[in-house]
């Protein structure tokens, strides 16, 4: 069973690279900066960063601090991370931008529902009052940051057009790797929390298995989900591409400094909003946002559900 688990949770990490990577590198690609591949490999190395050198304050939340999964059986958790990566790999292939930290808390409150285990409602209401504020406090971030670079911008490269360019085009590539390494740091929790609260692999090397998977995910099938990013929601030129890299990974990294997992997607697509909204109302696709909206919601509701059900039947 400790190998079930083990594939539960590298199927996890998978599917956040493959999903949530689109957050970190979308909006480079999206504004032309980088290729789809160069991104991806810059990501790859930088998630891997993030989860090797600031990875461990989500994973006890995620392993222990929502329901204490050291209590459960094995093939249970597995079932349950299975569940959760099932939902993420579905909206993925939809293009949809989720979030593997929705979908990993649904399937657990459902694992609990279902064994009897108490949930911890303080860490269950602080996670859903982040969730609820985190896109529009990054909306909000990336709209006012976008006039404070432009001016500061302005007036630093007055009549030096390709020096601005080549800066911008920087400016987006670290952003990137900022965001990629706040995804490694945040949601490696998620992959390998159980491992670790099960004992089955020690912290360490649970990190690194997971990040792994994480960088394989994001080379082999991040590509959909990039294109709603970079390009689904609104147009982006350079400076918004980096202005919605630099919020985003911002208030995802403030959450993994106080333990608290979030979603990069929530974060992302509230900052593409929020620089979109500079142009005006109707630059942003708001009928596809909603969409956006409803996969998020739909989410940990389908991963929770299902992990019920399943595990009801094999109790």
């Amino acid at each position: 069973m400790e190998l079930a688990l083990i594939a539960a949770s590298m199927f996890i990490a998978a599917t956040i690279g493959a999903n949530d990577i689109a957050n970190a590198i979308g909006t480079t690609v999206g504004a032309n900066i980088l290729s789809y591949r160069k991104a991806t490999a810059l990501a790859g190395v930088s998630v891997v960063a993030g989860a090797l050198l600031a990875g461990s304050n989500t994973i006890d939340t995620v392993g222990r601090g929502l329901l204490d999964t050291s209590s459960l059986e094995l093939l249970t958790l597995s079932v349950a991370l299975t569940c959760a990566a099932s939902a993420v790999a579905i909206a993925t292939y939809l293009s949809f931008p989720v979030s593997a930290t929705q979908s990993v808390v649904g399937a657990l409150a459902g694992t609990g529902l279902a064994t009897g285990l108490a949930l911890n409602s303080s860490v269950l209401f602080d996670i859903a009052v982040v969730w609820t504020l985190l896109p529009f406090f990054s909306a909000a971030m990336s709209f006012l940051s976008f006039f404070f670079y432009r001016g500061v911008f302005s007036r630093l490269f007055k009549q030096r057009a390709y020096t601005y360019e080549r800066f911008i085009a920087l400016l987006v590539a670290g952003s990137g790797i900022l965001v990629s390494f706040s995804l490694g740091s945040n949601n490696i929790g998620n992959a390998v929390g159980t491992l670790v609260a099960q004992d089955v692999m020690n912290a360490e090397s649970a990190i690194v298995l997971g990040a792994l998977f994480i960088a394989i995910g994001a080379l082999l099938f991040s590509k959909r989900v990039i294109l709603t990013i970079g390009k689904g929601i609104t147009q982006l030129d350079p400076l918004q591409a980096f202005v919605c890299q630099f919020s985003s990974s911002f208030t995802v990294f403030a959450c993994t400094l106080i333990g608290i997992p979030v979603s990069l997607s929530q974060a992302t697509v509230g900052s593409v909003v929020g620089v979109g909204l500079t142009k005006g109302t109707t630059s942003v696709n708001r009928r596809f946002i909603m969409r956006i909206v409803g996969s998020w919601i739909a989410t940990p509701f389908l991963s929770g559900a299902v992990s019920y059900a399943l595990i009801r039947l094999i109790a």
